[in-house]
Order: structure tokens, then sequence, then C-alpha cells
């Protein structure tokens, strides 16, 4: 058995040797911004060149999840694609094939995507028939249509404004338009509900709704059409912040839209109806009229004025100072509230055009406001209760917000629209608070006709 199992076979292989790819770049390592563009340049060997086509594939796919589904970004060589990914990082696959043998080479990159949303301008704006959402941000780069291309849709209507709150364990992006409100996520402005998951039973939007938080953070809230409605924040109940708001407030009011989150005791609106101060414990869910006092600069809980706008001023850990301007029988007043105390109530002298004026911005720093009509702003001195002009734009314009960077108290921001669409004019302040070269910084076009301007802080 032996002799017929040993039997001797010609062992006569050839050996082909293959043609190996090397896929070499000067780091595996790659940074790019939400919605910049991320370039790899790869340089491909071959060991024995044969002009072999080959085919190419970048997919992407993120480090963390069980479940990370891989989007293929390119089929080109050298990548050049534009990166609309959340925040986070990624692993990056280069994938080379020989067509000829269908051998393929693999090169694994890391990619860290920054949020691009991470400080600047909220500014909504109108073009085309529909309302648009874009970005100014701090380093002057601007996201035109931000929230359209993130999350590739179209959102319907004319912008009315929007709003940020990034507080304790939240950031998240307000966007009402008369046609509804978008909740979006404040890192990359990824849409988490509409409006009928932020309300129940669906809301209708007009005039300039607003949207902020209590000096605690626990509540969420927004004044629309007169109306208070709240949520709760993450400051107690995390998990709570993108469940709906409440139904409106009970009561006969009708608030100016503004949050004035001046005491860690709770927070104060103005009903314009009854020309008074109303507040809201944490969490809770009823207007009270503010305990006044007859005797101080104002009684909270009988002003007898229509308020007409509202800032922010000094601010503190325990307490922060805001200026209203009002409207009394025949001329314009300034009171201010520092944490539940009235501070200021004097009538406003000596300041042409205050009468009209609609758009008003307070220093945090200085005792001084500026305000503005259609084409002028205005700065008033509070100690000295006068005003001077600092800035005309040309025949045509119209200021339709002005607004002050808070952080430094230092810079006023307009957005002004003419015929042509709407731009955002930055102006720097010295000490006195007269403009820097007695005109603007900077100046960023390309809106369409702006509606409003807020500031996105950093989370």
């Amino acid at each position: 058995m032996l002799l017929f199992a040993c039997k001797k076979e010609d062992q006569n292989f050839q050996y082909e040797k293959l043609n190996e790819i090397t896929i070499k770049t000067d780091t595996l390592n790659f940074s790019v911004t939400q919605l910049d563009t991320l370039k790899i340049i790869p340089t491909i060997t071959e060991s024995l060149p044969d002009g072999t086509q080959m085919d190419y594939e970048w997919k992407i796919y993120a480090q963390t999840g069980t479940n990370a589904s891989a989007i293929v970004l390119s089929n080109d060589k050298l990548l050049n694609a534009e990166i609309t990914l959340s925040p986070d990082n990624y692993f990056l696959q280069f994938k080379v094939t020989n067509k000829s043998n269908n051998v393929s080479k693999y090169a694994i990159y890391n990619v860290s995507v920054n949020g691009a949303f991470y400080e600047g301008w909220l500014v909504s704006n109108n073009h085309g028939g529909n309302a648009h959402l874009s970005f100014l941000r701090e380093d002057d780069v601007i996201l035109h249509s931000a929230a359209a291309a993130v999350n590739n849709k179209i959102y319907p209507g004319n912008a009315l404004s929007a709003y940020s709150a990034t507080g304790f364990n939240m950031a998240v992006v307000m966007f009402f338009t008369d046609q509804g409100v978008y909740r979006l996520n404040a890192n990359d402005f990824v849409q988490n509900a509409s409006t009928i998951g932020v309300f129940t039973g669906g809301m209708q939007f007009s005039g300039s709704p607003v949207y902020g938080l209590n000096k605690f953070e626990s509540d969420q809230y927004i004044v629309n059409n007169g109306g208070l409605y709240a949520g709760l924040g993450a400051a107690f109940y995390p998990g709570e912040v993108l469940q709906p708001f409440s139904d409106r407030f009970p009561g006969d009011y009708s608030l100016f839209p503004t949050v004035i989150a001046s005491s860690q005791g709770g927070t104060y609106f103005y009903d314009n109806k009854y020309k008074r101060f109303l507040d809201v414990s944490y969490t809770g869910r009823t207007l009270n009229v503010s305990s006044g006092s007859a005797a101080a600069a104002f009684d909270l809980s009988n002003v007898g004025m229509t308020m007409v706008a509202c800032d922010l001023g000094v601010q503190s850990y325990s307490d922060d100072e805001y200026f209203f301007v009002m409207q009394g029988t025949s001329s314009r007043y300034l009171l201010s509230l520092k944490g539940t105390i009235p501070g200021m109530n004097q009538q406003i002298l000596n300041s042409p055009e205050i009468a009209s004026a609609v758009h008003f911005a307070t220093s945090s720093v200085v005792k001084q406001m500026y305000y503005a009509t259609d084409s002028k702003i205005y700065l008033y001195d509070m100690l000295a209760n006068s005003s001077r002009v600092v800035y005309t734009f040309p025949t045509g314009s119209k200021i339709s917000s002005l607004k002050m960077l808070r952080s430094t108290s230092k810079r006023i921001v307009a957005a002004v629209n003419t015929s042509a669409g709407g731009s955002v004019y930055y102006f720097d302040l010295d000490n006195t608070g007269d403009l820097i070269g007695n005109t603007y910084s900077n100046k960023f076009d390309g809106f369409g006709q702006i509606s409003g301007l807020s500031y996105r802080n950093p989370s």
C-alpha cells in the first residue's frame, strides 16, 4: 500500500508577481471645520505599473457607535469634499482597486470634524421667497443659508428671528418663521424638531418671537403673540430639554417680547396690556403680578408705561442689570432693574428722533445706549441725558437690527437692508463710546432682507 501511495508528482509551479499598490500621505490625521472642504492629495505608487485603470473610494464613518454608517465622500483619486457631518471624530477609509485583478489597497485616516457654529451671529433673513438662517462666525466666516445647507431642506415663508441657548448641558437654536419654529442643535445646525415637536398642538408665529432661559437655566421660555410658553431647562432636568413646551400660561396679559432673567429668584416679563411687570418662579407655570412699591424708582406692579425695548446691562453671578425704553404719555423714559430692585427712571431728553427709534443696544460697561432710526445711529449718554448721532447710512438704507457684542461691549453690530439685499456692519468703540475712525470696521454682504440678529455664545 505504501508503494502505491507515494507516487512522485511533477512540481512545476509558475509564480506571477502582482502589481502592489502603495498609498502615502503627509499625515494620517486631519482636521476640518464643518461645512468646509476636506482636501487630501495621496501619492499612489505601483510596483509593476502597466497602465491599468484604478478605482477609488473615500468612505467616512464615526469612530464611536456600534451602528455607525459609512458615507462615500468621493470616487476621485484626490479628495476634495465638503464636510456636512456633525462635529465628531471619524475614520476615513481610502480604497484603491486595480481593475485588472480586483486587488485593493486600503489606507485609514483619523478625521476630526469641528463645529462650524461655535460662536457668532445668527442672521435671520429672507430671499427667493423663503426663510433663511445664516451664520456670521466669530472669525468672520459667513455661512450663508446654513440651516438649509446642513439639513438639505427649504424653509418656507418669512424668517422672523432666531435665538440660541448655550447654557448648562444644552446648546440649541430656535429659528422662527411665520410658517413655524425649527429647533436646531447649536453646534452643527442639524434640525431636531419642527413646530409639532416644540409645541404639541402646533403654533402660529408673527412679529418678533423670542426665546431664552432663566438665570438659573432651569426653564426655557418662548414669548409669541403676547403669550408665554415654557419648557424645562437642563439645570435640573437634562432629559426634558427636548420635550414640548407648555400651553400658553393662563391669564389676561399681552407680553412684550423679552425674557428678563435679572434675578436668581425668578424671571420677569412685562405686560404691555396692563403696564406692569409679571414674574415666574423656577419651574412655575403661572404668571404673577410682581411685588412693587410706590416708593421705589418705579412700581413694578404699576409702571403705567408701554415697553418699547429691553436690553442687558452689567452682569454678575447673582443679579443682572436690565434697561428698558418706555413710552409714556408724551415722551420716552429709560428705566432699569438690577436683580429685583428698580434703579433708573428718567425722561430721555436732548435726543433727536428718539420718539421714532425702534432698535436699541445698551453697554454692559458704561452708562450708554445706542439707538437707531431708519438710517442713523445715535449714542445716548445716560448720565448727561443727551444724545448725538455717530453714524449715518446712505439714502435708501434701513436699519433692521442693532446689537451690542456683549462679551466686550466694545462693538455694536447693525443689520441694514437696501433694495439690493442685507448687510451686517461692525462698529468698534473707543473708551468714550464713539466709533473708532468714525466708520465701520467691517461689512458683510450677500444676505437677503435681514429680519433679525442675535448672538450665539460658545457652549
